[in-house]
């Protein structure tokens, strides 16, 4: 019986020996976030989004954020906001709104020498019900988007190549 125990014991540890905190290695170690670049008429998001990013990979054991061999470009490419509503004759007196926003981003390596992905799409859409202040409550719709899309660049950028 202490034979079987002892086995069944070093089998289990053998088996979790390959096991890495975090997931597979990434393709580098070190990774700077370049300033965010906003194509798009609604302001203040470029600032949200990076700190977003940073927050998103900071959180990952196997990266550290900063100058080094992977830079990734990112830019706020489309912002929507759609109304709706679900009565036929409030056709113009909108209660909920979609909000979307869309960034492209692009991962390099060895000084730009190898692209990971390039100009890959990211995005993330909310609903938003108005209740009061339209204007206050839309941006604080915006750390949320910006940390789904935060989330999403996160994971790409450390999925092993």
């Amino acid at each position: 019986m202490k034979r079987l125990l002892a086995l069944l014991a070093a089998s289990l540890l053998a088996g979790c020996s390959a096991y890495h905190l975090g997931g597979p290695k990434p393709a580098f170690r070190n990774i700077e976030v370049a300033p965010i670049r906003n194509s798009t008429a609604r302001t203040g998001t470029h600032a949200v989004l990076h700190s977003k990013i940073v927050e998103a990979l900071a959180g990952d054991p196997r990266v550290k954020v900063g100058p080094g061999e992977a830079r990734l470009e990112a830019e706020v490419t489309r912002y929507q906001r759609d109304g709706f509503t679900t009565k036929t004759g409030d056709a113009y007196a909108f209660t909920s709104y979609r909000v979307s926003f869309e960034v492209r981003c692009t991962l390099t390596t060895d000084g730009g020498k190898r692209v990971l992905f390039k100009d890959r799409l990211f995005r993330s859409i909310a609903t938003l019900q108005v209740s009061g202040d339209p204007a206050a409550e839309e941006l604080s719709l915006g750390p949320s988007l910006f940390g789904d899309i935060a989330s999403q660049i996160r994971e790409a950028a450390t999925t092993a190549w």
